[in-house]
C-alpha cells in the first residue's frame, strides 16, 4: 500500500499544532494533484486524540490527466475547484443538518508559498458509524442518497454566493468547451447551448453537491443513512442535475430503465418534505413540475459532456441515451 508522503504529515501537525499518528492513504487525489489520508490526531497536552480526515491538495507543475485532457484550461480549472471546496468546508457546511450530513471542517489552511495548496482537515465519518462504501446501489439503497440530496438541496434553495461555481457540476458546458469541440457533430453538439441554457436559466435553484456520484457518498452498513464528501464542484444550478447524475452513477441500466420514475417521485417527496417551514413551501408543486420536467435536459446535459471527453464512457447506454432523445424532440 502507498505511504501518505512525510512532507503531508508535517503539513497536518503544523496546522492542528498535534501529533499526527497512524496515516493511512485513503487515495491520491485526481491528476497527482494531492492526496487524502486517515489519521489520529494526539494531544499530548490533554493526553487526548481524535480520528480525522485530512485532503491536502497540493497542484503539479507536471500534469498528468488519466483521460488526456492535460492543459492550463483544465489546471485552472481544478485549482479553482478546491478553492470552492475550502470555501464550502469553512463557510457553508455548518449550515448542513444530520439530514444531509457532511463531515465537519475542524482545521484549514492555505499552502504557505502555493496560494493553490490548501489542507482541510475534517471529522471521520466512519466514527459517525458511516463505514460502508459502494460503486453500486440497489433501488432500495440508493433512496438513502436520494434523501440526502433532497435535504441538502431545501437547505440551500434560493442561495445566491459569488464563491461557489456560479453553475456548480464539472461537466457544465461554459467550462467544457474543449470537450465538446471534440465531439463528433450531430444533434447533441449542435443543441448542447440550447440544453445548457434551460437548466441555467430555470426559475428555481439551488446549490448543487456538483459530484453526486455513489462513490462521494459513505453509508451505515445497512444503508439506510449517508454522508456525502468531496465538495469541489458545487454551485448554483436546478437540484434534478444532482439526482440525474446520481441515477446515472449509482443504478444499474435495467435498474434506471424501470425504476427512474419511482426514484424520482421518492426524490421531490422528500424534497417537499424538507421544504415545510421555508419560504419555498407553498412552491413545492412549482419546483416539482419545472426540475422534473428539467430531468431528461440534465442527461442530455451530461452526454454532452461524455460524448466529447471519452465518448465509449460505461455511462453512456441506452437509457442515457433515451433521456437525450426525448430532451432533443422538445426542442424541436
Amino acid at each position: 500500500m502507498d505511504k501518505v508522503k512525510p512532507s503531508l504529515i508535517d503539513w497536518l501537525e503544523r496546522t492542528t499544532q498535534k501529533e499526527v499518528r497512524s496515516p493511512v492513504l485513503i487515495q491520491s487525489l485526481w491528476s497527482g494533484y494531492g492526496a487524502c489520508f486517515r489519521a489520529t490526531l494526539f494531544d499530548n497536552a490533554k493526553n487526548t486524540s481524535m480520528p480525522v480526515v485530512a485532503k491536502c491538495v497540493q497542484p503539479s507543475s507536471q500534469i498528468s490527466h488519466p483521460k488526456g485532457w492535460q492543459s492550463n484550461t483544465s489546471h485552472l480549472r481544478k485549482c479553482r475547484s478546491f478553492q470552492v471546496e475550502h470555501y464550502f468546508y469553512t463557510r457553508l457546511q455548518p449550515s448542513t443538518n444530520a439530514d444531509c450530513l457532511t463531515p465537519m471542517c475542524l482545521a484549514a489552511a492555505s499552502g504557505e508559498n502555493d496560494s493553490n495548496a490548501h489542507i482541510l482537515v475534517m471529522d471521520d465519518l466512519d466514527n459517525a458509524g458511516l463505514t460502508t462504501r459502494a460503486t453500486s446501489l440497489s433501488v432500495k439503497q440508493a433512496q438513502s442518497v436520494l434523501r440526502w440530496l433532497a435535504a441538502f438541496h431545501a437547505r440551500f434553495m434560493g442561495i445566491v454566493d459569488t464563491n461557489v461555481w456560479p453553475e456548480g457540476t464539472y461537466w457544465h458546458l461554459s467550462t467544457r468547451q474543449d470537450e465538446w469541440q471534440a465531439m463528433v457533430d450531430g444533434p447533441l453538439k449542435r443543441e448542447a447551448s440550447r440544453l445548457s441554457t434551460q437548466l441555467s436559466s430555470a426559475r428555481f435553484q439551488t446549490l448543487l453537491h456538483g459530484d453526486a456520484k455513489v462513490a462521494n457518498f459513505c453509508f451505515t452498513p445497512d444503508f439506510t443513512r449517508c454522508g456525502g464528501v468531496d465538495f469541489q464542484y458545487t454551485g448554483l444550478g436546478v437540484g434534478i442535475k444532482d439526482v440525474a447524475y446520481f441515477i446515472g452513477s449509482a443504478l444499474s441500466e435495467s435498474n434506471q430503465r424501470t425504476h427512474t420514475t419511482q426514484c424520482l417521485d421518492y426524490y421531490f417527496e422528500c424534497l417537499s418534505s424538507q421544504l415545510i417551514g421555508t419560504k419555498y413551501q407553498s412552491q413545492h408543486q412549482e419546483i416539482e413540475r419545472e426540475w422534473r420536467a428539467l430531468y431528461p435536459v440534465a442527461c442530455a446535459d451530461f452526454n454532452r459532456f461524455l460524448a466529447g471527453w471519452s465518448p465509449d464512457h460505461w455511462k453512456i447506454n441506452g437509457e442515457l441515451t433515451r433521456q437525450t432523445d426525448i430532451a432533443l424532440a422538445t426542442l424541436i
